[in-house]
């Protein structure tokens, strides 16, 4: 059982000057980029480069009276034209209704949050280990302050700027008040 294909004209064609016409002023319309992302960028410079090389080889064909192989070039460049609209406007699919770059922002900014929260809690974890570990009277002098910071710290893996954190947990004002005091 064989399958007769058949197929109706639904509207005339249009002449090929037409056609060309046509598809200069869509490339005109859609082929400046509106986008800033650097991939989509590289590749809409291909099929506008594309176009225009199929439009041109399309009018050398036409003027040799090769009209077969004029509108394949059309087609061509009908097909780069078609991919230069659809990408134009086009946006990385996500579920939730933020963009990518929205996306990124925001969990960019909690993990810097985040970092600042557990230092934070560190730091606070630390001065608690140092009052709790001080002499009923006081911390003598910062000297035996510091050794106790550095056998705390010595403990913890990963510390890192030790001396800018050690500076910063001095200006604290429960560890300046655990200093011995001093009779007037």
């Amino acid at each position: 059982m064989t399958q007769e294909f058949r197929a109706t004209v639904v509207f005339q064609p249009k002449s090929f000057t037409g056609a060309v016409d046509d598809l200069i002023a869509a490339l005109k319309i859609y082929g400046p980029h509106k986008t800033n992302n650097s991939v989509a960028r590289f590749l809409r410079d291909i099929r506008h480069e594309h176009a225009l090389e199929m439009l041109s080889m399309a009018d050398e064909a036409h003027g040799r009276k090769k009209f077969d192989v004029a509108w394949y070039w059309l087609v061509e460049a009908a097909e780069a034209i078609g991919y230069l609209v659809a990408s134009q406007g086009a946006v990385y699919s996500q579920d939730d209704e933020e963009g990518l770059r929205e996306s990124l922002s925001k969990n960019g900014k909690k993990g810097g949050t985040q970092k600042g929260v557990n230092a934070k809690a560190l730091q606070d974890k630390i001065a608690a280990m140092l009052l709790e570990a001080a002499p009923k009277n006081g911390w003598e002098n910062k000297a035996a302050l510091r050794r106790r910071y550095n056998e705390i710290t010595a403990k913890i893996d990963d510390y890192k700027d030790a001396d800018r954190k050690w500076r910063a947990l001095l200006q604290r004002d429960d560890i300046q008040e655990s200093f011995l005091k001093q009779s007037k």
